[in-house]
């Protein structure tokens, strides 16, 4: 097997076992349910509103670079946005009011 397939999966599986050790300790704090509710609803407006206005993020690298203005609305972005609103109304039904004693 080639030596640098080795380093490859060795590095790969290090990272997993510490994003899933890092990941467990920031579930267990009263802020992760607001932080998933907050990330989910940003993308879907960035995505819902940049559709709508006919702003192409397909080719978009860094924060405004790249990006490119379309004719009409983007409708791939539009549902794209709306998914992920979607999800963000539904995971913030589920964050509790007051936190866990």
């Amino acid at each position: 097997m080639d030596p640098d397939l080795v380093a490859l999966l060795v590095m790969v599986a290090v990272t997993f076992g510490i994003g899933a050790k890092w990941k467990a300790t920031i579930r267990s704090g009263p802020g992760y349910s607001y932080h998933r509710v907050f990330s989910l609803g940003t993308a879907g407006l960035l995505l819902f509103i940049a559709g709508l206005i006919g702003w192409d993020l397909r080719y978009m690298r860094g924060w405004f670079h790249g990006a490119k203005w379309a004719d009409g609305p983007l409708w791939w972005q539009i549902g794209g946005g709306a998914a992920l609103l979607l999800v963000a109304f539904f995971f913030a039904r589920r964050v509790p009011l007051r936190p866990a004693r």
